[in-house]
């Protein structure tokens, strides 16, 4: 469904994606993990054409990103943003429109749906949420776990083939996460296509088909999560789950 090949990335001197290759399937669910800094988030952003890339290639269905940013690739950015939902680590909701008026944007603006049919899928959405009850509260009325479950369910709204998440979690309290963890794993069950960076293990463990490890802008760990988190390979992800002894 989706695949990179030879991917490249840098900011100055500095080369933050290294030749990175690896292909993502069609109901899989992948967890990114490692060290910050390791090229993860930069990734993601790359896979729907927020961050510019400077070698290789990525394809996504029949739409190919190359080199050269949003001036090269206006015509698959746009069909792959439209199958391509993204969830970023601040949740980004309008602040002027309630949870009901968040989720039915992008169907209505973006693609030309009826605001009625909009409404009637994002009041399913919510429900699947949990936040049916929250539908005409204003962001400002909502916890951080509710706001980042409104922007999954407008991630949703756009029916697309895949999800990507950036630390869905990191900047929720403990006790908010489950919220959003919950939600992520019912998607999961339901077959959704998911590239998720994450530092919740527990996630990345039980419901993850694979695990990616990043480190330096390179792969260093592609497999199971049981092999990769349990009995990880690479010296650096001992480090980075804990599990080297340090004198």
């Amino acid at each position: 469904m989706i695949n990179v090949e030879s991917l490249t990335k840098t900011y100055g001197p500095r080369t933050v994606l290294n030749g990175v290759s690896v292909a993502f399937e069609k109901g899989q669910v992948v967890s990114l993990i490692g060290p910050s800094g390791g090229g993860k988030s930069t990734l993601l952003r790359c896979l729907n054409g927020l961050e510019e890339f400077h070698g290789g290639a990525i394809t996504i269905g029949r739409d190919v990103l190359k080199p050269g940013g949003a001036a090269v690739n206006k015509k698959a950015l746009a069909s792959i943003r439209q199958r391509v939902g993204m969830v970023f680590q601040t949740w980004n909701l309008f602040p002027h429109r309630t949870a009901l008026g968040n989720v039915i944007e992008g169907p209505v603006h973006v693609k030309g749906l009826a605001v009625a049919e909009a409404t009637a899928r994002a009041e399913a959405l919510l429900e699947r949420v949990g936040l049916s009850h929250r539908k005409a509260a204003y962001p400002g009325e909502m916890s951080g776990g509710e706001q980042q479950r409104v922007a999954i369910a407008r991630a949703l709204a756009m029916e697309p083939e895949a999800l990507l998440l950036d630390e869905p979690t990191s900047a929720l309290d403990p006790e908010r996460v489950g919220e959003v963890l919950d939600v992520l794993t019912g998607l999961a069950k339901d077959g959704l296509t998911m590239m998720v960076v994450t530092h919740e293990m527990r996630f990345a463990r039980e419901v993850s088909h694979r695990t990616l490890v990043l480190h330096g802008g390179q792969i260093i760990e592609d497999g199971p999560p049981a092999e990769v988190i349990d009995n990880p390979k690479h010296e650096r992800t001992r480090a980075f789950l804990g599990l080297t002894r340090r004198d």
